[in-house]
């Protein structure tokens, strides 16, 4: 790999009228022609498979350093991660610095490098690209070491695991290749289980992926749980018998935050969330008076749950999502996405299983389903249910998809995701309020409904039947909070 070192040397002297005019040339070769860069080095000298290193170029010479590759410890399609190289050296005859990476899967090209910072560049070559260091990026004269920083965006697809391939160039500034140091590195992630905000584990207080008996005393402003992984009965005193009730896992700690959404004029409307990971209480302006707040969700796909609100006809007849995603927006950016006309109800869930929400609504004045998927941008329209219907959507056969269902005078109507087939239970009385929820922890939700205080759950892993007594009549369910 040619590192091509800013050197100065004057090539000719000329003396015009008492001035001396310098004109320079750049010590290191390009290629084996006179052309001379310091833009970065030649493509494929990462010492991927098939590929050579520096060593084409410079001298291999004694190692006094190190060289390394910073890199998540797995990925999710289509998130953008941070990705840092790194040279470290106590030899302070090392003053100029160089890098090349790849990223592979197998011997394919794996995902990209969106934005590249000034100190790096990125180079075509076929079908891959390559990130290297750009003139200003080889730090003349800097000893000790270099970092670069920049972003990689994972393969939208999960491609298996990926091989991030670089060598690295320790030189002495001093023009020529002969006293420079040569490394190779390389470091693999695998695929990460895509982190996902179950809707049907919501009410998941203590985070052991079960759902706990937990209700709303408007009476109080009370929150009621009872943790199942303890068995322990808390009470929380949090919120208005006025606000939206909107309990998901803001923090991402894989608990359950209690939270509440209070309506208002601009800039006062927000959420009030709980944080269970510090129990601290965090504020977010957000909405205004007429907003729909329940389609709180993981928007960015980060694993923590974003605030949302959708606003019917916000502009004309089209209606919009609004959400702040939390995922790369330290400025606290907030995106939109206009989906839906007047009348229609927003729908919460992740249809396409890419662990983000999707923007989804239901048509009632024609009984139709408009998704659109995040996860390639097309949309979806669906027949399923009536506009007098309560709507239950949950992943019911566990494929980590949001299935279309619906609860009609003590029947549940589920089309599930995974063969796009009709299953039907006759659980409880049109009077219930549905509490679907994973109460036996098994990736799928549970139907279940409650009744004057008493939960009647059906277990999908046994098929078994439970009852049981927390709270009274006049409580509001929290598995039941997202329930339209």
């Amino acid at each position: 790999m040619k590192l091509l070192i800013i050197k100065i040397k004057v090539a000719v002297l000329f003396i015009v009228t008492g001035i001396g005019i310098l004109t320079f040339a750049f010590g290191d070769r390009f290629s084996e022609s006179a052309h001379a860069s310091i833009s970065g080095p030649p493509t494929a000298r990462t010492g991927a498979p098939g590929e050579s290193t520096c060593t084409s170029c410079h001298s291999p010479n004694s190692q006094s350093g190190q060289f390394s590759i910073v890199a998540p410890s797995s990925y999710v399609p289509g998130q953008t991660y941070q990705i840092q190289v790194k040279h470290v050296t106590t030899d302070t005859s090392r003053q100029a610095w160089g890098f090349e990476l790849i990223p592979l899967a197998g011997a394919a090209m794996a995902g990209s490098f969106p934005t590249p910072p000034a100190t790096t560049r990125v180079r075509a070559s076929g079908t891959k690209s390559y990130i290297e260091q750009s003139g200003s990026g080889t730090f003349p004269n800097q000893t000790g070491g270099a970092i670069w920083t920049f972003n990689w965006t994972a393969p939208v697809t999960d491609v298996g695991a990926v091989t991030f391939y670089a060598a690295g160039l320790q030189c002495d500034n001093d023009g020529n290749e002969s006293g420079d140091q040569t490394y190779t590195t390389s470091v693999t992630i695998q695929p990460g289980t895509t982190t996902v905000i179950n809707h049907h584990v919501f009410s998941d207080f203590d985070g052991d992926g079960k759902s706990d008996f937990s209700v709303f005393r408007a009476t109080d402003s009370n929150w009621y749980v009872n943790r199942s992984a303890t068995n322990q009965l808390s009470s929380t005193a949090f919120g208005m018998a006025t606000d939206i009730l909107t309990p998901a896992d803001f923090d991402g700690d894989d608990k359950t935050d209690i939270a509440v959404w209070r309506a208002g004029a601009p800039l006062v409307a927000g959420f009030y969330i709980l944080q269970s990971s510090n129990n601290t209480v965090r504020f977010e302006q957000f909405g205004q008076t007429g907003d729909v707040p329940f389609i709180v969700g993981d928007w960015d796909g980060d694993g923590k749950t974003d605030p949302a609100v959708y606003r019917d006809s916000a502009f004309g007849s089209q209606s919009y999502f609004f959400y702040r995603g939390s995922l790369n927006n330290p400025s606290g950016i907030v995106n939109f996405v206009p989906w839906g006309t007047s009348g229609d109800k927003p729908m919460r869930g992740d249809f396409d299983g890419d662990g983000k929400t999707d923007a989804a609504v239901f048509r009632p004045s024609t009984n139709v389903w408009y998704i659109l998927r995040s996860s390639d941008n097309a949309f979806v329209i669906d027949r399923w249910g009536l506009s007098t219907d309560k709507f239950v959507l949950a992943d019911y056969d566990g494929d980590a998809k949001t299935d279309l269902a619906v609860f009609r005078n003590g029947v549940w109507y589920i089309k599930q995701s995974s063969n796009n087939t009709a299953v039907f239970y006759n659980w409880g009385l049109s009077t219930d309020l549905p509490i679907t929820g994973d109460y036996d922890s098994d990736g799928k939700a549970d139907i279940g409904i409650f009744r004057n205080g008493n939960w009647y759950l059906r277990m999908s892993g046994t098929s078994a039947l439970s009852a049981q007594s927390f709270g009274i009549s006049t409580d509001k369910p929290i598995p039941n909070v997202f329930v339209q």
